[in-house]
């Protein structure tokens, strides 16, 4: 079977493409990925082969009209070209999206071409991109049980796929970031870009941690990294309490999610998915605004089910912040039970599952 993948500009979209990818080769498939310039500085990129890397500069067009409006427009109408012959050429036996800019014009191509299209919706609320190519898919694949905006005979429960599944030695894990001098360990994940917010709540609070003897394993973001650099204030951070761990991403999230008690991080589906497979306790702070809402909808969605805390970044105290980290650090186990009774009505192996159903049906 041939099969080409597209998904990426986030860690949200390249992570389960890359996993459905890993799976496709698993199985022996001839698989090309097709990516945006932009996504090859992660370094999780380095899964996929490079023959079998499409890279298409892709952007989004902005929706206020300026100067390079039109620089925009020729891009994506060259990016649409590009995917097109390719995807001609290929002509593969399926096309599977997961999401981001470069979606589109593979979504598009395929349709056209009259391949055949699956979706993984990755969020409890579908994007304006999978809504429209939904009507033209064989199916969606969705993380949540329910999954609004997808017509429910076109949805199939999958859970996201990922490729950090395994959990690694809790002291292994601890060693590998050098926090084992700490009884208690919080990791940090404010998205691959950074969070403002959570990164400037997290530095008023660093006294705090100190004095609780909490280690944070801290992705910072690769802009906010950059920031915070910038201002000479990561070494003054790292010398002044030196139970934190800050980086700009981290790579081995089996590592992460192994070595932390609990998680602060946005509500991105592929996070609440890592969360869930861990059975990590959680604060989550969606992003305000995000499209339809969606992060604010995953976050209830699992907070419904126990294990952790949702805050609205306008409801965002440190004294909100530190009474749910004490009740988090107090019945730590009494949240993994419960996020582990909902891990055990998710399929467990997602890109098995999608692929099982795709061959299955071919």
């Amino acid at each position: 079977m041939k099969v080409l993948i597209s998904g990426g500009r986030t860690g949200g979209h390249l992570i389960p493409g890359i996993a459905l990818y890993l799976e496709a080769k698993k199985r022996k498939f001839d698989c090309l990925y097709a990516m945006s310039s932009f996504d090859p500085k992660y370094p999780i990129v380095s899964l996929i082969n490079e023959s079998d890397r499409v890279i298409v500069d892709v952007k989004n067009i902005s929706r206020k009209l300026s100067w390079k409006t039109p620089i925009y427009i020729f891009k994506i109408i060259r990016s649409f070209f590009k995917i097109f012959k390719v995807i001609k050429h290929y002509n593969p036996d399926i096309v599977i999206i997961t999401g981001g800019y470069i979606s589109n014009p593979v979504a598009l191509s395929a349709v056209l071409l009259k391949k055949p299209l699956y979706i993984l919706e990755q969020n409890s609320v579908a994007g304006i991109t999978n809504r429209f190519y939904a009507k033209f898919a064989r199916k969606v694949f969705t993380s949540f049980p329910k999954t609004e905006k997808i017509p429910e005979k076109k949805a199939i429960f999958s859970g996201n796929p990922s490729i950090f599944k395994k959990s690694i030695n809790k002291e292994e894990a601890k060693k590998f970031f050098d926090v084992t001098d700490y009884p208690f360990v919080i990791g940090i994940t404010s998205g691959s870009q950074g969070a403002r917010i959570i990164n400037r709540k997290i530095i008023e609070l660093l006294s705090f941690f100190l004095n609780e003897k909490i280690a944070l394993i801290w992705s910072a973001g690769s802009v906010e990294y950059e920031i915070l650099f910038s201002r000479n204030q990561l070494k003054y951070f790292q010398e002044k309490f030196p139970n934190i761990r800050v980086s700009p991403f981290i790579e081995k999230m089996d590592y992460f999610f192994s070595a932390i008690d609990m998680v602060i991080s946005r509500a991105g589906a592929t996070s609440i998915s890592e969360i869930i497979n861990y059975g990590v306790p959680y604060i989550l702070i969606p992003i305000k605004n995000s499209p339809d809402n969606h992060q604010l909808k995953n976050a209830y969605f699992i907070m419904s089910k126990g294990g952790g805390f949702v805050w609205e970044e306008d409801k965002l105290e440190n004294s909100v912040l530190k009474e749910s980290i004490t009740l988090l650090k107090e019945h730590n186990d009494l949240h993994r039970r419960k996020l582990k009774k909902l891990k055990d009505t998710i399929p467990e192996k997602p890109e098995e599952f999608i692929f099982d159903y795709i061959t299955s049906s071919h």
